[in-house]
């Protein structure tokens, strides 16, 4: 007996979307404040992870374009190119030998079609964004390790002790911070103990 896959609703879809955030979001951040040594799931709520993504994508425009570049080109060979080219290959006899052609003529019309598409895109997309963020922090991480640590923003504690600071991350309740010579990253609880986060501005050479 068969049964009929179900078509998702609108309510649904917001429901995978909204799970498939705050695992981005988790995975990403553990993944990248663990390079630094810190245990970011102490310090994250299920908000911060869902709105990690977005954010990071909104304000690193670099990241985003190359992810953006990156997941088109993915998406137009899986949907094109690839099929195009099993199309030329399968009538070798070489290939033919090497493949189960009947097995390979199903999974290449499915993509042709779109079909099982979307899974399978947002599952390379996670890969993409969790490969590019762990690039990230490996790279900050060398640099602050290598290069002198320059501040660019300025911490005011309730008690107006003031404090400059290089900033590595924040969410809705710690701000992530190296203070210039130590290599370890401090997390200070918003709330509590900061009355104003001030952007340095640049010196000028």
């Amino acid at each position: 007996m068969k049964f009929k896959k179900k078509k998702l609703d609108l309510q649904d879809l917001f429901y995978i979307a909204y799970l498939y955030l705050i695992i981005l979001g988790i995975v990403s951040d553990a993944i990248f404040y663990g390079i630094f040594g810190i245990s970011y799931l102490n310090y994250t709520t299920i908000l911060d992870a869902l709105i990690s993504p977005i954010s990071l994508l909104i304000n690193n425009w670099v990241l985003a374009v190359a992810l953006g570049i990156m997941f088109t080109l993915l998406y137009v060979y899986l949907t094109k190119w690839a099929p195009k080219l099993y199309k030329k290959l399968r009538v070798k006899k070489w290939y033919q030998k090497l493949y189960n052609i009947e097995k390979y003529d199903k999974r290449y019309a499915a993509l042709e079609n779109k079909k099982n598409l979307l899974p399978g895109l947002m599952f390379l997309f996670f890969l993409l964004f969790v490969s590019m963020r762990t690039g990230l922090g490996l790279g900050l991480k060398h640099k602050y390790q290598e290069k002198e640590i320059v501040p660019n923003y300025t911490l005011i504690f309730k008690n107006n002790e003031r404090l400059d600071v290089r900033k590595v991350g924040q969410n809705s309740a710690y701000f992530f911070y190296f203070i210039p010579g130590e290599k370890v990253i401090t997390a200070t609880p918003i709330a509590d103990n900061l009355k104003q986060i001030k952007v340095l501005q640049k010196k000028k050479k």
